[in-house]
């Protein structure tokens, strides 16, 4: 490879839960990667700085996906075809790639879509339900490449609020059998937490196991509601090790199995496919 196609001239940029991923790219082939953390939601301050720091990449385009900078497109829809859109945040050009939006039940996924859009990329003709796991949680259908529903969430985020313990691990056993019994009754999902609550005060049950039954509570009422999603689907996952590993447990209960994907890959896969769309590559319809 010679110098010149060594040069960066573009940068992709993932706005997750708690960091920004960061590429350096050179068409399809990454340079360098990066992550940048930040906190509440401020992440225009760490990448405006990385960004304005970094010279050998102050002219190139910046795509950036996770934001509301750009408004999300209404489903149903091809997140392969979605469109970046041009905004200054503090005078600097970027472009945004929209999330997607529905109406009924209200929901918005942001990330999410660009990490739908690099699944559907490198797995063409796929059909079924992607579940994404994060501080939102979403189940989307997808048909002939678009997003046809999709509902959202908030498990992992009350995973984090109400365990009472600071231990990562959790008891798979635990959580199979606290989802099995709420999936057969939801309306018990309060005082199951109430009593998991108090077995953990009293010292009735260890760490993994009541994190394992906290999960398994939480993701029995999930998986209930979200029943016309995942039954007799096709089903891929697209999460983190550490919050992929509890979905599958319990999808595993359930006899089901998921194809798991990496969510920077599908992001920068979901990018670059907006990357290809802006420079006149591929066409949409």
């Amino acid at each position: 490879m010679s110098a010149a196609q060594t040069l960066p001239n573009w940068i992709a940029v993932a706005i997750g839960d708690q960091h920004i991923t960061l590429w350096i790219m050179a068409g399809a082939t990454v340079l360098r990667q990066h992550h940048l953390p930040f906190s509440e939601g401020e992440w225009r301050a760490p990448l405006l700085s990385f960004l304005n720091e970094s010279t050998s990449t102050s002219d190139i385009p910046v795509l950036v996906s996770g934001s509301d900078l750009a408004q999300p497109v209404e489903i149903p829809a091809k997140p392969g075809d979605l469109r970046t859109v041009e905004q200054s945040p503090d005078g600097r050009r970027l472009q945004f790639l929209p999330g997607l939006k529905q109406a009924a039940p209200l929901a918005v996924m942001q990330t999410a879509a660009a990490q739908i859009a690099g699944f559907l990329a490198l797995n063409p003709k796929w059909d079924g339900v992607i579940c994404l796991p994060g501080a939102m949680t979403h189940w989307a259908l997808v048909s002939a490449a678009e997003v046809v529903s999709f509902q959202s969430f908030l498990t992992p985020r009350l995973f984090q609020s109400l365990r009472q313990n600071q231990t990562a691990t959790w008891a798979q056993t635990a959580l199979q059998e606290a989802a099995a019994d709420i999936m057969s009754k939801p309306e018990r999902l309060a005082a199951r937490l109430a009593e998991l609550s108090v077995a953990v005060q009293f010292s009735e049950k260890d760490a993994p196991e009541a994190n394992g039954a906290l999960w398994g509570y939480l993701l029995g009422a999930e998986l209930a509601s979200a029943r016309p999603y995942w039954l007799g689907q096709n089903l891929a996952l697209i999460g983190s090790d550490d919050l992929a590993a509890p979905y599958m447990a319990a999808l595993q209960a359930q006899g089901l199995s998921a194809t798991h994907a990496d969510p920077e890959r599908m992001a920068l896969a979901g990018l670059l496919q907006a990357w290809r769309l802006l420079q006149g590559e591929i066409d949409t319809p």
